[in-house]
């Protein structure tokens, strides 16, 4: 089989490629994003994209993006039945400090502690996960979705450790945010 990723090239192709060559199911809401980023890609450049190339546009943009946010270490406490607490160092700008924040869950913990950190107003719209492969040290796959001023922000997370995974996918997704801000 042949998978030609050119300007032509659909949201569709391109996470079929993602997922049948490397394990990636890509949200639906994230295929647009993620597909408008490899055409613009491949226009730029007059070409057809191997698969190689998409992997990498993806693992640039997307996958375990520690800047300018970074969160190097975290620790949860269970604060009730439906309640999480944390305890995150926070790097930025560089900074390092501790937040605190409590949540539903691990993930709204850390979103809500670098929200008051930063004092950044998001919400936290599209979460998912699975594993890339089906073993036992198969790595966990974590997809975020941050909205802000009606636009969404993607980042995915990679790591053994399916917490570690949402975290880095929300940072990635920050990240993301954070520099288009600045633009």
């Amino acid at each position: 089989d042949v998978i030609r990723i050119n300007s032509q090239s659909g949201k569709g192709g391109v996470s079929y490629l993602m997922e049948t060559k490397y394990g990636y199911h890509i949200p639906q809401k994230m295929r647009e994003s993620f597909g408008y980023l490899v055409k613009g890609v491949s226009d730029h450049a007059h070409k057809e994209l191997l698969p190689e190339e998409v992997l990498d546009i993806f693992t640039k943009h997307y996958v375990n993006v520690e800047t300018p946010v970074s969160i190097p270490e975290v620790h949860f406490v269970q604060k009730g039945e439906n309640a999480i607490g944390t305890e995150a160092t926070i790097s930025y700008k560089g900074s390092t400090e501790t937040v605190h924040g409590d949540g539903n869950g691990r993930l709204d913990a850390v979103s809500n502690a670098v929200k008051a950190h930063l004092k950044m107003d998001f919400s936290l719209t599209t979460y998912t996960e699975h594993a890339l492969e089906v073993c036992s040290n198969s790595k966990a796959v974590a997809y975020v979705g941050l909205e802000k001023n009606g636009k969404t922000y993607w980042g995915v997370g990679v790591h053994s450790d399916i917490i570690n995974s949402s975290i880095s996918a929300f940072l990635s997704a920050l990240n993301a945010m954070l520099m288009d801000l600045k633009k």
